[in-house]
């Protein structure tokens, strides 16, 4: 049982909470053995202790402890006298009092937890006095900014209450088998260990978009990037009925929505736009479609240059909002406005580092994967092969550092003229944008028609998976339709074909 204690806290309205009676078991107990003192240090810090003399304790036994001191009444008492500081914490009477104080290591814990709870209120009572001082005697050009800053402070001055402790193997090993269970319950014929990205070989290579994930999605401009995020917002709010959410910095919620039409209905997307979907089938198709994305959980915040405090904040209610929240998409990374630490401005590297960090926070503190689409450099177009790598990447340093998957996306065509691509090369020669124009020209002479979408050949190359395997997954984009699909069993017959010749 716990010694008897005053939990309460001081409540005089100039005084901030603290608990004495804690704080000094608490120094008096590292002050007895080496194993009471490092959970202690491992647990408290200087700022912690609310009383001055036991701020003054703490640092003397923490330095002792940085030089392999033994910590006891007679080296704090000396420590102190060294920094001139013993008389200011009541000499070394005081310190034996605290010893006297002390209790058992069953229930040091628990005092440690006083003293840290009464901590976190203070540093929150601060923080709300000092937006409170904020609001009464300083001019608030924006109170949408204000509000936010706050709410982030805020936030920041309880961080500390939710800090986690070590978890022993044993209790690990637990969890892990609770999950095999569910994996070997769950259908796994698609490899799919987190949410499905709606692509089988995708699913292959990185067993899905796994909670706490980063995913980084790159390209050159005009390539498919932003399409083939909308792609995986689609079929994961359409088929694995989770909630997605999408900030978008380039285009406008309505522009979004016509592409998701054009995704859902097959219907051209230049059509959508101007309003000359003529046909009944096509009118049919994209009333059909509007049905479907009314009942899918799809948010959109297109708020132009958005601050980076603001997505985390947004994103945090959300999922408050809407527990099932299964996806983020950030589009672009490139765009996303960050404030400043210092009276200048950082540097490009640096606002990119606490970005990807932040976003690598929040895809870990809500538990779902976040996606950020990304740049690549012109270097790209300069080399003799235009198939990217990762060194492209954009201020790659430290996205491909805190990324847990990065993908990037290459279409031949982009690059090259598509005009006779297969020429009289034999099909073993050919590259995969050649092969394909070579088995859409065979497929269009059986058809006696032109095949719909204007599909472009894409190679999604994984060239980054914290968790597993890298490779390419061949997809074909529909550009009519804002639309990727994996290629039919059709298509591979040909291909293959084509390479046998």
């Amino acid at each position: 049982m716990p010694a008897k204690i005053n939990r309460s806290v001081k409540k005089v309205a100039t005084e901030l909470p603290y608990n004495a009676d804690a704080e000094k078991m608490v120094l008096g107990s590292a002050m007895l053995t080496r194993d009471y003192c490092l959970e202690v240090l491992t647990s408290l810090e200087e700022d912690d202790f609310y009383l001055g003399r036991h701020q003054l304790i703490f640092r003397a036994i923490t330095s002792l402890n940085e030089r392999n001191v033994t910590v006891d009444v007679l080296t704090v008492a000396e420590e102190l006298s060294n920094l001139k500081e013993l008389e200011n914490v009541g000499g070394a009477s005081y310190l034996a009092e605290c010893t006297n104080t002390v209790v058992a290591a069953s229930t040091l814990s628990f005092y440690i937890r006083i003293v840290q709870d009464n901590s976190v209120l203070r540093n929150m009572l601060k923080t709300i006095r000092s937006i409170d001082a904020e609001y009464k005697n300083e001019e608030i050009e924006n109170i949408n900014d204000f509000i936010l800053d706050s709410e982030n402070r805020f936030k920041e001055s309880i961080e500390k209450r939710h800090i986690s402790s070590f978890i022993s193997t044993k209790d690990i090993a637990k969890n892990a088998e609770e999950n095999l269970d569910k994996l070997q319950d769950a259908d796994n014929d698609n490899y799919v260990i987190g949410l499905s990205t709606g692509y089988e070989r995708l699913n292959q290579i990185t067993g899905g978009f796994k909670p706490g994930e980063l995913i980084i999605v790159a390209a050159r401009p005009a390539v498919g990037k932003t399409a083939i995020c909308l792609n995986f917002a689609h079929r994961i709010a359409t088929r694995s009925k989770k909630a997605v959410a999408i900030f978008s910095l380039e285009m406008s919620k309505e522009e979004l929505f016509n592409r998701f039409l054009a995704m859902d209905s097959a219907v051209d997307a230049r059509k959508i736009n101007s309003g000359r979907v003529n046909s009944a089938n096509e009118k049919m198709k994209v009333l059909n479609s509007i049905k479907n994305l009314a009942n899918s959980k799809i948010y959109i915040d297109d708020t132009a240059s958005i601050k980076l405090n603001d997505i985390v904040t947004k994103a945090t209610k959300l999922q408050a909002h809407e527990p099932d929240l299964g996806l983020i998409i950030v589009d672009y990374l490139g765009l996303v406005q960050v404030a400043s630490k210092g009276k200048g401005p950082d540097s490009r590297q640096e606002e990119v580092r606490r970005i990807s960090l932040a976003l690598k926070a929040l895809a870990r503190e809500l538990k779902i994967p976040v996606i950020a689409v990304s740049q690549l450099n012109r270097s790209v177009e300069k080399r003799d092969t235009q198939r990217p790598v990762m060194s492209d990447l954009r201020d790659s340093g430290n996205i491909e550092q805190d990324a847990d998957i990065v993908i990037l996306l290459y279409r031949e065509d982009y690059y090259k003229s598509k005009e006779n691509p297969a020429g009289n090369k034999k099909g073993g020669k050919l590259t995969g944008a050649e092969k394909y124009e070579l088995a859409k020209e065979q497929k269009e002479k059986e058809l006696g028609s032109e095949i719909p979408g204007n599909a472009s050949y894409t190679e999604v190359i994984v060239a980054k998976n914290r968790s597993g395997q890298t490779g390419t997954a061949r997809l074909f984009f529909y550009k009519d339709y804002v639309r990727f699909e994996a290629p039919t069993k059709e298509w591979e017959d040909a291909m293959n074909a084509i390479s046998e010749e």
